[in-house]
Parts: C-alpha cells; structure tokens; sequence
C-alpha cells in the first residue's frame, strides 16, 4: 500500500493498494447526474466482480434506488461528501459537516454507514485530512489511474489510459456520469482479466 504521510494528519491518503497480488480496484464517483450507472452495473454483473462507488450524499437522496441497487449487488460504497465541494475553500466546520452529512444520507439510503472516504474533486491539503480524520474516516482514498472519463472521450481513449499503466494494485478512477465509460468498462475488464487481474473492492485492495 502506497500512502502519502502528512504530519498530524489523521486520515491516511491512499493512491495505490497492496502490489504483491495481481488485483486491481475500479472505482466509480457519483456527484450530481446520472447517465450511466444502471449499464455500469449491468456490465460490472456480467463480469462478476465488484467495485467501489464513492456517492455524495446529493446523489443518494436524488437516486436512492440505484444506490440501494449498487448495495445489493455487492459492491463497496464509500462516502465523497454531501454536496462536492472544494474542502480547501470552506471553513474546518464545514468540512467536517459535509463529510457527516454526506455519510447521514448515504446510511438513511442503504441502511450501512460507509468507512472510506473520497475528497470531491480529489482535491486535498492538510487541513482537509485533518477535518477528514476527526470526522471518522482513518483513509482517504485517491487514484493511481485517472481514466478523466469526466471530459467525455472515447470508449478507446478510456481504455488505453488503463490498459496502458494497469499494475498490481492500482485505484482507477472512473465515473458514472460520462457516455462511454460503460463501453470502457466492458473491454478494459476483460483486458484485464485476459492478463490475470482479480478484481477487488477498495477495502479489499488495502489488506
């Protein structure tokens, strides 16, 4: 596990899992739309594996049957804060209230409260890890892989930023509001799998 040390930071952030064992973690944002998340989970059944989805607590409330399908069908999800804000520009209360929220909305939705956390924007500095910490979450979780599937390229493009630089225990980031990450889903996992890649969650990927 590759950790970034910050001095009196409690929250841990976390770019890469354990790279002794050929496994990799696909990890979903959720913010504010949908467009893709019912296919993303048809592809991600009829391959076996499962992920990690880090929601908002915005998007639980706005789409609380897809969240609850993201959590019968087995996958992990993880807690990006209430409304995505960029946690450098608010106040240290505030960082901590969006965090909580987010994880209020997340627990009334599926019944679980989640234990790994995704800073909004992926942006970050001591005073978030900090905030983060004390509102609970021992890690933060960020990416070795950024597909920036966000810019709505293609179906291809997506798959070669992972195929290109995949190894043991990368967290690609992808997200579940674009036009062809399902697409991208679908031929970089059996690429992967062709090249013996496990598929694992995020908490999984750190053991």
């Amino acid at each position: 596990m590759e950790l970034i040390e910050q001095d009196k930071s409690p929250s841990q952030l976390i770019i890469k899992g354990n790279t002794i064992k050929k496994h990799i973690a696909f990890t979903y944002d959720c913010g504010f739309d949908d467009s893709e998340t019912a296919t993303i989970l048809d592809v991600l059944q009829e391959h076996h594996i499962k992920c990690t989805f880090f929601i908002t607590g915005f998007w639980a409330l706005n789409f609380p049957e897809l969240t609850q399908r993201i959590a019968a069908e087995g996958h992990e999800i993880g807690n990006h804060s209430f409304e995505h804000p960029d946690m450098r520009n608010i106040s240290y209360d505030d960082m901590i209230k969006t965090v909580k929220e987010g994880e209020e909305a997340i627990l009334g939705v599926t019944g679980a409260r989640p234990d790994l956390f995704r800073h909004p924007f992926g942006h970050w500095n001591d005073e978030v890890l900090r905030a983060v910490g004390e509102a609970g979450y021992k890690y933060s979780i960020y990416w070795s892989i950024d597909t920036i599937d966000w810019k709505l390229p293609s179906m291809q493009t997506i798959v070669n930023r992972i195929l290109k630089n995949a190894v043991n225990g990368d967290i690609v980031l992808l997200h579940i509001a674009g036009n062809n990450t399902t697409a991208a889903t679908d031929k970089a996992v059996e690429n992967l799998k062709a090249r013996g890649f496990s598929f694992v969650t995020v908490s999984e990927i750190l053991k």
